[in-house]
């Protein structure tokens, strides 16, 4: 007997290969159509021309009505460049991140915002005995870490609701999970420029973030420093916060 939920997984990836044939085949090709993408893919030019529209209603693929075909689209185009800003930050943060870690003694991260999730791109861990680890491309839900609120403070109060899911999720017990809190906090950090994290993430851990901007003030990704609570304490944050827009800054020089 075929199992039907076997057979709709794969029946599902299959889909989701056909489209990815597809945009590929966009991409080497510059501007593709109906009948060139069916005779390349082997595939009908009913199925073709079902995933070039839905393509192009995601913003992966753009219709040239002019040359009657699909290229690359703005959805696709974005992804990209958002990519190499990321390989980029990465590089030129490098160096500051040593020199601050080296400064502070203390674990320094780069994160990127992804959605309603911070992404560690990179990270320092300093040399004392008791330290924060840095595994990359860990992700935590933003609204608990200073990096994450960092960069959702420089969103629209309303991009902010739209990103984040309605009911916030917990990690420690002084996570914030009701929204009036959470937008108080981000309208505090519009105002001081920095954001923390007491105890919010993990349960005896204390962060600072900030956000990176490029020269013309858009985000590219925030970086923090991460200590236990007996370390980093809440009245020293503010000296971190001033250390770390100097390295922000630095940052944006090198790139």
């Amino acid at each position: 007997m075929v199992d039907a939920n076997h057979l709709s997984a794969t029946e599902a990836l299959a889909s989701v290969t056909k489209a990815l044939d597809v945009l590929v085949l966009a991409h080497d090709r510059g501007t593709i159509g109906v009948m060139e993408t069916a005779r390349e893919l082997g595939m009908s030019r009913s199925t073709v021309h079902r995933i070039l529209v839905t393509l192009t209603h995601m913003g992966f693929l753009r219709h040239d009505r002019g040359q009657r075909g699909y290229s690359l689209g703005p959805q696709l185009v974005r992804m990209g460049l958002d990519a190499i800003a990321q390989l980029d930050v990465r590089r030129q943060a490098r160096r500051p991140l040593e020199e601050l870690s080296e400064k502070l003694q203390e674990t320094v991260c780069l994160y990127s915002l992804d959605a309603a999730v911070v992404r560690l791109l990179d990270g320092v861990e300093c040399r004392q005995v008791l330290r924060v680890s840095v595994p990359l491309g860990q992700s935590l839900p933003a609204h608990v870490t200073a990096a994450g609120k960092a960069l959702l403070a420089l969103r629209d109060p309303a991009q902010v609701r739209a990103a984040l899911p309605a009911t916030l999720a917990a990690t420690a017990a002084a996570s914030i999970t009701e929204w009036p809190l959470l937008e108080v906090e981000l309208e505090e950090i519009r105002v001081r420029g920095w954001a923390a994290d007491l105890e919010e993430s993990a349960h005896d851990l204390h962060g600072v973030g900030v956000a990176v901007r490029n020269r013309i003030g858009e985000p590219l990704a925030a970086i923090s420093v991460h200590a236990p609570a007996v370390r980093l304490r809440e009245q020293d944050m503010s000296a971190v916060a001033v250390a770390l827009q100097e390295t922000a800054t630095a940052i944006v020089r090198a790139t």
